[in-house]
């Protein structure tokens, strides 16, 4: 597959080098100035030919490597504001798990503006590229895949600020550039808007050619819009989806035999993968892309590896908390054996546990639990993780989310009994015995806090639990929160709005028609 990799992401990634430095954006007006260079392209001269539109799109996705997105801040952001994860840095996360930041760190603003910048770039295709006189089947499928991540990055904007400005359209003024909120109404229903457009012009995955892959297809562009009407609680709108997903309407998809293969550079955009972001450690510069504007040297790698290993083979930033630890051990498998995903999730006292290749019990870590999730841990060519940079993808929606949606759905709509099969289907690969035999007849609110306990211990340490607690409304309930304080003592300092991050001080100091997130005034 490495050689596979290596394509995708010279075709994928590599043209931000021209595309991202280009000024693409507004054409100078009588309202302004004339400073253009002409040694640079502008918008004018960019938008015409078939080659620019690729190059152009293929832009669109590099945001989703920055340290905003998922080259490290917002796994980091999510997981560390989760019920299965604590804070271990001495760093100004800290206080970011603790819930008693100010606006002004640093978090907020760098995934902010990386994801702003990712939807500019979208915005610039859906605009220019239908003038472009090219094959009109692939300007459709450059629209889409466009559409897909402006729709992506508002996804993730949503999710983390709630209140955010929905911008679709190239700005033409200087008020343009000083844009209000939009209710989550409103985002919610542009994200919906621009997936379902994309879900129905996209190639299903099994349509692109070896090079190609890695892009957005069909499955991914229904699997994030089921997932956001989940998240908007439209049961009816969510299941048709989700079982279009199962029997193969959006393309084939299933679940991996070994689930240490969703986490491992080996066995990328495999069946179980919906959409992945592709980290390459060959591709691109050398120079880290941590903050700021993107830079020609930047590489395109991850830096989760490093920042989650356990201290002396990484940053040991980030641990799990007693009770993600205590929810595996709940239940033995089908052999009274430890849960297979604990093993692939986690570094602890177990026989066999190799931590670099090293015995657990030789190793002096700084807390009995430590993530082995998404490191490098299992290829016995790297010795830690120190170099900050990893190839490892990340696999930001699997079929296992898909089934287990798709059973919380059912159960949402009173349906509890239909509900069993699927997440056996996921108990399965774990070798765990059979729910219905388990636990039969269980009552809707049983089977919700199942499939809490469910999803905990299949995606744990990847972003999605803390999704998981907003959209169950774990924050609207007192008994809710005291129940998350039980779980992780960083809960005690939660107040009421901080389940969203704060609008970025540096943003409301420059743009007037930003109000502040509840809580963070």
């Amino acid at each position: 597959m490495k050689h596979l990799k290596k394509t995708i992401m010279k075709n994928i990634y590599k043209t931000l080098i021209l595309l991202g430095f280009i000024t693409l954006g507004i054409s100078c007006t009588e309202d302004f100035v004339d400073l253009s260079n002409p040694n640079s392209q502008t918008a004018g001269t960019y938008w015409q030919t078939e080659d620019d539109a690729v190059k152009a799109v293929n832009s669109v996705y590099t945001a989703l490597l920055y340290d905003g997105l998922y080259m490290r801040l917002y796994p980091w952001i999510q997981d560390i504001r989760a019920d299965d994860m604590r804070n271990t840095s001495p760093w100004w996360t800290t206080d970011l798990s603790n819930y008693v930041t100010s606006p002004d760190n640093p978090c907020y603003f760098t995934s902010w503006q990386q994801q702003y910048r990712g939807i500019y770039w979208a915005n610039q295709v859906i605009s220019y590229v239908p003038d472009i006189d090219m094959d009109e089947d692939l300007k459709e499928r450059i629209l889409g895949e466009a559409k897909f991540l402006r729709g992506l990055y508002l996804y993730h904007l949503a999710i983390l600020y709630r209140n955010i400005p929905v911008i679709t359209t190239i700005p033409e003024s200087v008020d343009d550039f000083f844009p209000a909120q939009s209710t989550p109404e409103e985002a919610w229903a542009q994200v919906i808007a621009d997936l379902t457009d994309a879900m129905n012009v996209l190639p299903v995955k099994e349509e692109y050619s070896s090079a190609d892959i890695g892009r957005a297809t069909k499955g991914s562009a229904a699997g994030y819009l089921a997932k956001t009407y989940m998240i908007t609680q439209q049961w009816s709108e969510a299941e048709p989806i989700l079982k279009g997903i199962i029997d193969g309407d959006y393309g084939n998809y299933a679940l991996v035999a070994d689930y240490k293969d969703n986490f491992t550079e080996e066995n990328e955009n495999n069946e179980e993968s919906l959409f992945e972001v592709q980290f390459d450690y060959t591709v691109g510069g050398t120079t880290l892309g941590w903050v700021g504007d993107p830079a020609l040297d930047w590489s395109k790698t991850s830096g989760k590896a490093r920042t989650y290993a356990p201290l002396g083979f990484g940053w040991g930033d980030i641990t799990p908390t007693d009770w993600i630890y205590d929810e595996f051990m709940l239940e033995p498998d089908a052999d009274d054996s430890i849960d297979y995903r604990a093993k692939v999730s986690m570094f602890f006292d177990y026989p066999g546990c190799l931590v670099y290749g090293r015995e657990f019990n030789d190793v002096v870590l700084s807390n009995f639990v430590h993530v082995a999730k998404y490191l490098n841990t299992y290829n016995s060519a790297y010795a830690n993780e120190n170099e900050w940079r990893s190839g490892i993808n990340e696999r930001i929606l699997r079929y296992a989310d898909i089934l287990l949606l798709y059973a919380e759905c059912l159960n949402e709509q009173g349906r509890t009994a239909e509900a069993y099969p699927y997440i056996q289907e996921v108990r399965d690969r774990a070798n765990l015995r059979d729910l219905a035999i388990e636990k039969p007849g269980m009552t809707q609110d049983e089977m919700r806090m199942q499939l809490d306990h469910e999803r905990a211990l299949e995606f744990c340490f990847e972003a999605q639990r803390y999704v998981d607690l907003v959209r169950w409304g774990y924050f609207d309930d007192p008994d809710k929160v005291a129940l998350l304080i039980s779980r992780d003592e960083e809960y005690e300092d939660w107040t009421a709005g901080r389940e969203y991050l704060a609008i970025p001080q540096t943003e409301l100091d420059v743009n007037s028609n930003l109000v502040q997130n509840p809580g963070w005034e």
